[in-house]
Formats: C-alpha cells, sequence, structure tokens
C-alpha cells in the first residue's frame, strides 16, 4: 500500500489506513505533514479519468488559505484589509462588528465556478454583473430560513463592497439594487392586553420581571440588561443610553407599579449570596446579557403562540407598547405628562420628538383608548 502518494493536484498527499471493520480508508493532506481536508472510504477520489468533485476542490482550497493566508487580490484579502483599514467598520458597536465579521466570512465561502470558493477568487469578479446570480443564490441557500437574516447578510456584503469601491478597488458594488426579501410591517405594533397575559401566565419568575420591567421603563433591550442598582434615584431610573453612545440620558420616573416591581427585584437580590450590581438578575442569580433575554423572550412568546408564525409582538416591540401607553396618558392628562416627560423618558431630542412620536407610537391604539374615554 503506497504511503504520501500524490495526487492529480500538485502537492496533494493521501495516507490510507485499514479500519478493524477492514475498510481501507484515505486521509488527504494539502502537503506532507499539511492539513487534513477530505476522506474517503474504498476508494481513492482521484481516479484516472475522473474529474475532483467540486466539494473536493472547495475543501482543499480552504485548508491552503487557512495555511497561508489570502492570496493578493483576492475577496478575502480585501476583507482583511477592510477590517483593519475601514474607519466605519471599527467604530461600530461590538455587537454589529461581531453580525459583520460573521457574514463577511460565510461569504467567503460562497461558491463560484467548478466549486472554487469565493474567497480565493480575484476581487475583481465582484465587479461582473455576473456576481449577482451567485449572491442571490447562495443568500437563498444560506438564510433561506429567515428573510430578515437573508436581507442582514447582503447589507453586510454591500457594505463592505461600498468600501472596495469608496478605496479604488472596485468600480461597482453590484450588490446594491438587489430586491430585499423581507416586507417590514408597516403598521405599529404594541402587545396587547391579552398578549401579555398569554406571555406572562408560564413565564418563569425572571422573565416575568423582565418582562415587566421592559413594560413600565420602554428601555431597549441592552439598557435594560445593564441597568445598575446605582440608577436608581428617589423618583427616577437615571441611564445613558447604549444608542446615543452615553450622550443622551433617559430619565424614567418611577410609577407606583413600577416601584412595587423594583422593590420585588430588590428583595430577590437581597437573598442571593452574592448580589449582582444590575437591577434585573436571570434565573442563576447572575445579570442577564442582551441576546439571553432575548433568546429567552422569543422561546417564550413561541411556546404562547405569540411566535413569528403568528406574527406575534417582539422584544423591541415592548418599547413601542411603553411609549404608546404613555402618549394616551398624556391625552388623558396633559397637565401631568408634558412632552419634557416624554422627552427625558425616552432619551428623544427636541427636533426629532414628532418623528419618534411617529416610529414608536400606535395612532390606532391612541385613538381607540381616546374613543374609549369619551
Amino acid at each position: 500500500m503506497a504511503w504520501g502518494v500524490r495526487m492529480s493536484i500538485k502537492g496533494i498527499y493521501v495516507t490510507p489506513k485499514r479500519l478493524a471493520s477492514g475498510i481501507v480508508r484515505y486521509y488527504y493532506y494539502t502537503r506532507r505533514r499539511g492539513t487534513q481536508f477530505w476522506t474517503s472510504d474504498s476508494k481513492r477520489i482521484d481516479e484516472p479519468g475522473k474529474r475532483l468533485p467540486a466539494d473536493f476542490i472547495a475543501a482543499y482550497q480552504a485548508a491552503c488559505e487557512s495555511e497561508t493566508g489570502p492570496s493578493s487580490g483576492s475577496f478575502s484579502e480585501a476583507i482583511s484589509v477592510y477590517r483593519s483599514k475601514s474607519i466605519k467598520f471599527r467604530q461600530m458597536k461590538p455587537k454589529g462588528r461581531i453580525a459583520r465579521e460573521k457574514y463577511l466570512s460565510a461569504w467567503e465561502k460562497m461558491p463560484m465556478h467548478e466549486g472554487r470558493l469565493a474567497g480565493g477568487a480575484p476581487l475583481s469578479v465582484f465587479d461582473s454583473r455576473k456576481i449577482i446570480k451567485f449572491i442571490t443564490a447562495y443568500r437563498d441557500e444560506v438564510w433561506g430560513h429567515s428573510a430578515s437574516t437573508a436581507d442582514e447578510a447582503v447589507i453586510a456584503l454591500s457594505a463592505f463592497l461600498t468600501w472596495c469601491q469608496r478605496d479604488g478597488r472596485l468600480d461597482w458594488n453590484r450588490s446594491k439594487g438587489i430586491e430585499q426579501v423581507y416586507e417590514r410591517p408597516t403598521d405599529a405594533r404594541i402587545w396587547s392586553k391579552n398578549e401579555q397575559s398569554k406571555f406572562l401566565e408560564s413565564a418563569s419568575q425572571h422573565l416575568r420581571w423582565a418582562f415587566l420591567l421592559l413594560l413600565h421603563t420602554g428601555l431597549r433591550r441592552e439598557d435594560l440588561t445593564r441597568l445598575p442598582v446605582s440608577a436608581i434615584r428617589r423618583e427616577h431610573i437615571l441611564i445613558p443610553t447604549g444608542k446615543s453612545g452615553g450622550k443622551r440620558t433617559a430619565l424614567v420616573p418611577i410609577t407606583p407599579p413600577l416601584r412595587t416591581l423594583l422593590e420585588e427585584l430588590n428583595s430577590a437580590r437581597e437573598n442571593l449570596t452574592t448580589q449582582p450590581t444590575t437591577i434585573l438578575i436571570s434565573s442563576r442569580g447572575t445579570p442577564w446579557t442582551a441576546e439571553g433575554l432575548g433568546t429567552s423572550f422569543d422561546r417564550q412568546r413561541t411556546k404562547v403562540g405569540l411566535g413569528p408564525d403568528n406574527n406575534g409582538p417582539t422584544i423591541h416591540d415592548m418599547r413601542k407598547t411603553c411609549a404608546t401607553y404613555m402618549v394616551i396618558l398624556q391625552h388623558k392628562y396633559p397637565e401631568l405628562i408634558s412632552d419634557q416627560i416624554l422627552l427625558d423618558w425616552f432619551g428623544w431630542s427636541q427636533n426629532t420628538l414628532a418623528k419618534m412620536k411617529r416610529i414608536y407610537v400606535s395612532d390606532a391604539a391612541v385613538i381607540e383608548a381616546m374613543t374609549e374615554a369619551i
């Protein structure tokens, strides 16, 4: 049995090994003492007269790139330069930057002609209109299960290609103009009283606390999970908002229901051996992460029939629900709830107050509540 047999692609070696079952398994390496990238049982994959499979070539290419780094002028090399050179990319928040990295890494694996991967292809192929069909086909194959994720993947690619165009590496951004597949709802979506009851009825105690804190504060998920105990004042909760980079501060009035909730959370923290510095705690007695809360929240709403398949409200709609309730109260008690209170509460600016009301407030719910009061 031969050892270190040279393959039909120069430099590839194969090592055979007989298994206990009697089958001979062939291990394929990029070179002698190189990276193993393929196995086949019983038969060699490079039999005379047969073409090497496309996925075999792709695996070989990926293994070579992992050993030597991206080749000069390639798509992968441009991505590497983009990571270090793009000011906008470096200024992204960690969460957004990680997501961008994930999508670009996936685009490097996009199959091109004869199974070759996009990562090793010359960047110049993205100047051709023919690349559009590869982009859309790969988008649908990899992210077709989620229309919103599919659009996010193309947005990440487009941002990179726009940078390449501005940096003089490409003449065109061929991903521009690719039609989005996710149809965003045009109507404001809030949590109805019935939906709130369905969610809370079977939710764990710790998820219930998170839900009610979102409802009574209107804070974004990221701000809520990092909300420190020190943010509680006598009459308000005071926290710089993450979306503004700390430039704006949310001043949340402590209403009677919110005060009751905060006292309940404080009692729960006092019973822990080690008290976390955040107001909100998970079932482990530790602070929630934004991702962990989002996952648990989505799992619960799907469980009670409020998931994506049922067009149920999301965790992001909690802020919209809170803002809608406050505008309803403003209509009822204008002498108590002024525009300035809303500005301070939701961290909006004076110049964008009307716009923010349009974004975060359900006109239908406001009109319905006003009609009932007449």
